[in-house]
């Protein structure tokens, strides 16, 4: 083979490496495209899925603010008041150094009942007991089951007009 020969072959094969070389950059336009558009559609299904995300932590947050406690919790809390009303309304009476009739007793522990529900009610900012969410339940056990004998005031804890009435009526003045 002469150098002519060997020369043409060389270009020959250049020529060849050189289409090549273009078809391969032709494929690689492509894949380029298609992962273009594949970026793409992630970008605006990661954008649907965050826009959606959204909207459900909205409903959550709509449905938490209006899922009350159950009757369950209501109860547990009907049951923690009285049983601190009975108590409160001993410790009343014990620091009074009096001993109650049953009908003073069922009203002063009635008063603690009543005082126990509007500090709870004005912990948890609501007009009724029963409209605290029921995601904050615990908590207000755990509020009821904290407050204290002195958590209540002088003016909250003084004889009402019907404990007088009792007084009165039970020492023979009426």
């Amino acid at each position: 083979m002469n150098k002519t020969d060997a020369l043409m072959e060389a270009v020959k094969m250049q020529g060849e490496q050189a289409v090549q070389l273009v078809n391969q950059n032709e494929t690689l336009k492509e894949i380029l495209k298609e992962m273009t558009g594949l970026k793409e559609e992630m970008d605006k299904t990661a954008a649907t899925t965050k826009r959606r995300l959204g909207e459900v932590e909205n409903l959550v947050s709509e449905i938490d603010k209006r899922v009350h406690i159950d009757d369950a919790e209501a109860s547990e809390i009907k049951s923690i008041i009285g049983r601190q009303a009975h108590a409160f309304a001993k410790e009343y009476f014990k620091q009074a150094g009096v001993t109650p009739s049953d009908n003073l007793f069922a009203s002063k522990k009635g008063q603690f009942i009543r005082l126990q529900h509007s500090h709870l009610k004005h912990h948890f900012n609501v007009t009724k007991y029963t409209h605290i969410k029921h995601t904050e339940a615990v908590k207000a056990f755990d509020f009821l089951k904290s407050l204290q004998f002195s958590a209540f005031s002088l003016f909250e804890t003084r004889e009402t007009p019907k404990q007088k009435e009792i007084i009165a009526l039970e020492n023979g003045v009426a």
